[in-house]
């Protein structure tokens, strides 16, 4: 039997779990990342959160 939900998992992309999944992947790649660089280069995470939000629509909590 075939995976019924080709190109995404449901579990993974539930709106209360992927913004802990988001965070720590992010994180863990930069761990990873960091030590392959040259000095003068360094990895930085989240260094702007940009917020919208368009005047004509009301506003709502939304998740990634």
């Amino acid at each position: 039997m075939s995976y019924p939900f080709p190109g995404m998992n449901p579990w993974l992309e539930n709106p209360t779990l992927w913004r802990d999944v988001h965070q720590r992947l992010i994180t863990a790649l930069a761990d990873r990342l960091a030590p392959q660089l040259e000095p003068r280069y360094f990895v930085a995470v989240e260094t702007h959160t940009y917020i919208s939000t368009a005047p004509s629509l009301p506003i709502q909590s939304r998740y990634p």
